[in-house]
């Protein structure tokens, strides 16, 4: 079996294995109906009825497709109902030849009734050669789509596992310990709700400067946390630092956080702009949602990770529009300090209230000097 030069366990990509048989079985096929003397109509006739009953089942099956991608227009196909039928139904060409021979072939049955097992069986092999050779029977789109989110063969999903494993889970566990530590020697400057977490920026167009300053100027870099230093797949020391940012209102700080970008989403970009990876926008923002969506379920599964970080997920602003990074931070930390009041409002009202006596009495006894006997007839 062909490998890969770097092991023989890894495999090399697939190659036209698959077309090469099919040549080879529509060759027996049409040596088999040479010698069965089939008149060259009646093959074509019977070609084009099976391929057009075959991709007439397909089209039937792609419309009740469309029904369940037109629920999710807006957040796969940006609003366009177009996008969303062409993603099912595929060629809009292929799509009216199958329509009109079909409607030809429900005019002007053939008859094929009174055809031999042989004759049944290389028509049928010249009809399934030919359509691998042709490609007639890809699939569209959306049922690509589907199958990769179904058994999670998505970039998406790879990244997104990749980003907790190899990062969040190494680093949110400590990640209040060292909030301690900073606060310690920084006069507690982390102290509200909002600035006890990592908050991690998800621009869904996948643009991820290198200086936060660059995309908002109301965003300045304040500090970093102690550094935490792990072994790490052969690296001895490996070094994890997380900045400490301010956010600016009318020029006075007004808020501070921990904050950073989902570096996998630079990944996406990069194979976006490498013709390589065959990766074009539309790909990028599909799976940059499905790397969002991924992550947010994994992290639900691990309470721990999940209490210490924040995912603050945003769309391209459009041109022209009033959009602020620091502002949609400073909401998504306001809402953070309403859920924590919130929460310490709901334990205080299941307090139960004080009396002015205890249920049972006490014996204070002072460890000064011991007990004195009642009795004073010993003095």
């Amino acid at each position: 079996m062909p490998h890969s030069n770097l092991h023989p366990s890894i495999p090399r990509p697939r190659n036209q294995g698959a077309k090469k048989a099919a040549f080879f079985l529509l060759s027996i096929c049409l040596a088999a109906l040479w010698i069965l003397s089939a008149p060259l109509d009646l093959i074509l006739r019977w070609l084009v009825l099976h391929q057009a009953s075959q991709h007439l089942g397909l089209l039937f099956k792609r419309v009740c497709n469309v029904f369940e991608e037109l629920c999710h227009v807006h957040s796969r196909y940006q609003d366009s109902y177009w996008r969303a039928v062409q993603a099912c139904l595929g060629c809009p060409i292929r799509l009216v030849t199958v329509l009109l021979l079909s409607c030809f072939f429900s005019i002007f049955p053939s008859n094929i009734s009174g055809l031999s097992f042989m004759w049944r069986l290389s028509l049928l092999g010249l009809s399934e050669a030919l359509s691998i050779l042709l490609d007639l029977q890809v699939l569209a789109p959306a049922e690509v789509s589907t199958v990769c989110e179904q058994n999670n063969f998505n970039v998406a999903h790879g990244l997104a596992w990749s980003f907790y494993v190899g990062y969040l889970k190494l680093i949110l566990p400590g990640l209040p310990a060292r909030i301690r530590s900073f606060n310690q020697l920084h006069n507690n400057m982390l102290r509200t709700p909002g600035s006890h977490r990592l908050h991690i920026l998800f621009p869904l167009d996948c643009g991820v400067p290198d200086n936060l300053n660059v995309v908002d100027p109301n965003i300045r870099f304040l500090n970093e946390l102690p550094r935490q230093v792990i072994d790490r797949a052969g690296i001895k020391g490996r070094v994890y630092s997380n900045s400490i940012y301010e956010l600016l209102e009318n020029g006075k700080p007004v808020a501070t956080c921990v904050l950073e970008y989902a570096t996998p989403l630079k990944t996406l970009f990069a194979m976006s702009q490498d013709s390589r990876a065959g990766f074009s926008r539309e790909n990028r923002l599909e799976q940059a949602k499905l790397f969002c969506q991924t992550l947010e379920n994994i992290l639900a599964d691990d309470p721990e990770c999940q209490n210490n970080c924040r995912l603050i997920v945003y769309e391209d602003p459009a041109e022209g529009s009033s959009f602020s990074l620091s502002q949609e931070i400073l909401k998504h930390l306001h809402q953070e300090e309403k859920e924590e009041v919130n929460v310490g409002s709901m334990e205080t009202s299941v307090v139960p209230g004080s009396s002015t006596l205890p249920e049972e009495p006490e014996l204070l006894i002072s460890e000064m000097d011991p007990p004195l006997p009642l009795r004073t007839d010993i003095f």
